[in-house]
């Protein structure tokens, strides 16, 4: 099986440029799990594809679902940020799977937005996606928050489709859906401007050559590699993350994410499966909880946390 992946994926002695000029001339040191796992359950690497910066929403040319719609791929692994790869997925054609969070380790992936990134599966049909997905899932001790799971069986005969309860409905139909891009937003704003915070021109990376001193050269190696989208999330992360504002967005961010988990889990009593009309607002829904969703026909449809299994075999299904 042909599998692409994602440039902000570490192959170990390859440049890693998580899409950024910051990371142009990264080699990076060491391979992610993913990449040996594929390994080892003999599948072949046959491109890199590219991604939005450091994991930010991809190009639609030479993007992993372009890989799989032209035939370079059979299966690739990339991460959603904020419905990219939702969007991306079904503008080329091809499904994506986000699978629970933690039961794909992330060990060796560039951070973006660390409580929600989780290696996905884009493919041309559910039995590849999901194939792909097995071989890459499990428990790993170098990432703390996978599951102890050593591995995950994907099998959709082991589901009767008919017997699934669906509820298709609107995102107004959610108790908190103003709420879903904001808590979104400032979350992964956070997050993200922690994460990117190393990235100074010291150790690795860009590095300007305009410099009198330390402090010109750490601002002038980020402001001349960072996208004026980067420098804004960082900006803003920076902001929800200051004296003073902490409480006011990030900490309330955070109570309103719990609520909207125990919202969804609400559904989750009464139907096995939500499926919802693709939008910012649902990929938004599907990544803060931390559920399993696949993107099919510009709909996502999301399960219950470890429920991958009712999602393959809806989508086989369907």
């Amino acid at each position: 099986m042909k599998i692409a992946v994602d440039e902000n994926i570490f192959i170990k002695g390859e440049i890693c440029a998580a899409g950024s000029k910051m990371l142009y001339n990264f080699k990076a040191p060491y391979s992610a799990t993913v990449i040996n796992k594929l390994k080892a359950a003999q599948m072949t690497i046959s491109c890199r594809t590219k991604t939005g910066e450091f994991g930010g929403r991809p190009p639609k040319k030479e993007s992993a679902a372009d890989a799989v719609a032209s035939g370079l791929a059979d299966a690739a692994l990339g991460i959603d940020s904020g419905g990219g790869a939702y969007r991306l997925a079904a503008g080329s054609g091809v499904v994506y799977i986000k699978p629970t969070y933690g039961t794909v380790s992330r060990f060796g992936l560039a951070a973006n937005v660390s409580s929600v990134d989780q290696i996905g599966v884009y493919a041309k049909n559910f039995g590849d996606g999901f194939y792909a997905l097995s071989a890459v899932s499990g428990h790993d001790a170098n990432d703390p928050l996978t599951y102890p799971a050593e591995k995950y069986e994907y099998d959709a005969k082991k589901i009767d489709a008919n017997q699934l309860k669906v509820f298709e409905t609107d995102i107004d139909a959610f108790k908190y859906r103003d709420c879903l891009e904001p808590v979104y937003l400032i979350v992964s704003a956070a997050e993200f401007y922690s994460n990117t915070s190393k990235f100074d021109g010291l150790k690795y990376g860009y590095r300007t050559e305009n410099f009198k001193d330390l402090n010109d050269m750490v601002i002038n190696s980020r402001s001349e590699a960072f996208s004026a989208e980067t420098k804004l999330k960082t900006l803003m992360g920076a902001y929800v993350l200051s004296e003073g504002q902490f409480e006011k967005y990030y900490y309330k961010a955070a109570q309103i994410r719990r609520l909207i988990k125990e919202e969804l889990a609400v559904w989750f009593e009464s139907f096995d499966i939500v499926t919802l009309p693709l939008s910012d607002e649902s990929a938004a829904l599907a990544n803060l909880t931390g559920c399993p969703a696949v993107i099919a026909k510009e709909k996502i449809m999301i399960a219950k946390e470890f429920d991958e299994n009712k999602l393959f075999a809806i989508g086989r299904e369907g």
